[in-house]
């Protein structure tokens, strides 16, 4: 079995979470005036990231934290340890 290339880690709390409130792909599209395919290939790491500007409006309207959502935790964690 071919393992996949991913350009950056699956967005794996961003999709369990997106389940939990009862959105989908196609709902995340439509918000981002993407693609579904392109907002899966974001979402599992195979294609291009979200954009700044993305990240926000995600943020925003589902009311949740760009680091806890977005950044891999060891770096908030250190981000937070250097800022002590």
């Amino acid at each position: 079995m071919d393992e996949v290339k991913r350009r950056h880690a699956p967005y794996t709390k961003l999709k369990a979470y997106l389940n939990e409130i009862g959105w989908t792909q196609a709902d995340l599209a439509k918000l981002l005036n993407k693609s579904r395919y392109a907002i899966n290939q974001n979402l599992n790491g195979t294609g291009g990231d979200f954009s700044l500007s993305e990240v926000r409006l995600i943020c925003m309207t589902l009311g949740i934290s760009a680091d806890e959502f977005f950044i891999e935790p060891q770096v908030s964690k250190t981000k937070q340890e250097n800022a002590s």
